[in-house]
């Protein structure tokens, strides 16, 4: 007998698993978090992949702008700052009294080293900063930012991780990656790879200060297990909580709390090796056609995700009447056989695994809908975060590259959509697969302008030139899921990373 692929997909979902019956303990001062990967790196200044380490790691280090639960841009390192008529020059008036963990306090000179350090150790850091000319400072809390063109994007996303130059000159570079500090509200005490990082309030912290005084993270990879862990009284919290599991926890006297975020699942396919059958427009468009999204997002994913071909309602750009591509198996069949492949063809379908909940099931769903519909018979192949951003840059690089994956890709829930494009979609960036020099000349007209109003119908095109090039297929933005035992409560902020900061837990009782 024939299985249809609307069974297939059911019975993916059906196996996920079950959940174990709660259990209590006793309580007591720390509160015990299970999330799902630890950082790379201890020394935030040379991660490869900044939202893997910042999860934990927010509450360690601070960077010069901060952000409320609203997204709204407050205070924080920088108090003040202010531009030249013609936008080139900004100065930054920094925070007095601040001290890092290690009892440095915190000058211009932070700043300025920092900077050159990111430059030279972290690979994301050069792209949020290449139109910067140089730094420099004329008092120790007086920065200028002097910049090659007008840069949005600096002012919007707040990529510098700000350290001690100070300690650094005085432990040496061994010392500094393997006990670092930072001027968070939040110190290192203890941190065994793999398994686990222990947390506590910084006395020192110059901002108010947190109710919760320790945290003890672990990482725990199986998603079942973390919810187990919650269920047994062993965690007092979770992050990235099986969609599986959100009805069955809600029953059982849980809070949860939903954060739409990045990235966004797509198809995403290594655009410039002309001798791929995905190369031809016509191929992505009927690959876009054959595979219904919206049975993944309620067949395995319990309807939690969100599904927009890009930008979210609330986003900068957002066009309510942007092209979407509707399951549709006899235009794809057709868009397919145009293309000059009416029997199909052989493929890579690569998956980062161990970090976002469905992916797996989601890239193993795209597999069945595209050997169905249009049989591309799809190799998928899972591998872990790390070596999947390392694939990219290397396929960006390499012409006769051939990739395609089912990855989590930055195109919604930003502080400005300017950063998605600028990561995955701007030709200049060193991780794009993807080639255009209309959306590259809007890109660049919108970073050098200021006014959100004005960006706006630029971003809507950058927009509308994607979806109709499809340099990705957008399958479903992710949905954060924190669960947590009835007497906690968290709000996370929106528009920004998924992370826990423990600030914003508050405790009924611990």
């Amino acid at each position: 007998m024939k299985i249809g692929l609307a069974e297939t997909v059911a019975v993916i979902a059906a196996g996920f698993f079950a959940v174990v019956p709660v259990a209590t303990r006793a309580a007591d001062e720390t509160l015990r978090i299970a999330i799902n990967a630890d950082p790379d790196v201890l020394d935030m200044t040379q991660s490869t992949n900044p939202p893997q380490g910042l999860a934990t790691l927010t509450n360690v280090y601070e960077g010069l702008w901060r952000f409320d639960a609203d997204g709204k841009k407050i205070p924080g390192l920088v108090e003040t700052y202010e531009s030249s008529p013609d936008g080139k020059v900004l100065t930054l008036h920094l925070r007095h009294g601040v001290k890092f963990q290690s009892g440095d306090p915190f000058t211009s000179a932070d700043v300025l080293w920092s900077h050159e350090r990111q430059l030279k150790k972290a690979p994301f850091y050069g792209g949020f900063v290449r139109f910067v000319d140089h730094m420099a400072a004329s008092d120790p809390y007086t920065v200028q930012v002097y910049f090659k063109q007008v840069d949005a994007l600096y002012l919007a996303v707040p990529a510098m991780i700000v350290a001690s130059k100070s300690y650094y000159d005085r432990v040496g570079e061994a010392e500094f990656a393997k006990h670092p500090v930072g001027t968070g509200p939040y110190k290192i005490v203890d941190y065994k790879p793999a398994q686990s990082l222990d947390l506590e309030a910084f006395d020192g912290y110059w901002g108010k200060a947190p109710q919760i005084k320790r945290a003890h993270f672990v990482f725990v990879g199986d998603d079942n297990t973390r919810v187990a862990k919650l269920q047994a009284g062993e965690v007092d919290m979770i992050m990235a909580t099986p969609y599986s599991a959100y009805d069955q926890l809600k029953a059982a006297g849980f809070n949860e709390v939903k954060l739409p975020v990045h990235p966004t699942q797509s198809v995403q396919f290594q655009f410039t090796n002309t001798g791929t059958p995905w190369h031809d427009v016509r191929t992505r468009q009927a690959m876009a056609y054959a595979i219904d999204k919206d049975a993944i997002v309620k067949g395995l994913l319990h309807g939690l995700p969100t599904d927009y071909p890009r930008l979210m309602p609330d986003e900068i750009g957002y066009d309510p009447d942007l092209m979407d591509y509707k399951y549709d198996p006899a235009k794809a069949r057709r868009l397919e056989a145009e293309a000059g492949y009416p029997n199909g063809f052989n493929m890579p379908l690569y998956y980062s695994s161990g970090v976002y909940f469905g992916t797996q099931e989601t890239a193993e769903a795209v597999a069945l809908y595209l050997k169905q519909n249009l049989n591309i018979n799809s190799k998928v192949q899972g591998i872990q975060l790390i070596q999947l951003l390392q694939l990219i840059g290397r396929s960006a690089r390499d012409p006769k590259a051939e990739y395609v994956a089912v990855a989590g890709l930055p195109v919604a829930n930003l502080p400005t959509p300017l950063e998605g494009v600028s990561l995955a979609f701007y030709g200049k960036s060193p991780f794009s697969l993807y080639h255009n020099s209309e959306l590259d000349a809007l890109f660049e007209e919108a970073e050098a302008t200021l006014d959100t109003a004005k960006q706006a119908p630029l971003i809507r095109k950058m927009m509308e030139i994607e979806q109709e090039d499809l340099p990705t297929i957008t399958l479903w933005q992710y949905v954060d899921v924190y669960a947590m035992k009835k007497t906690l409560t968290y709000t996370p902020g929106i528009h920004g990373l998924e992370v826990v900061f423990l600030p914003w837990v508050r405790a009924a009782k611990m």
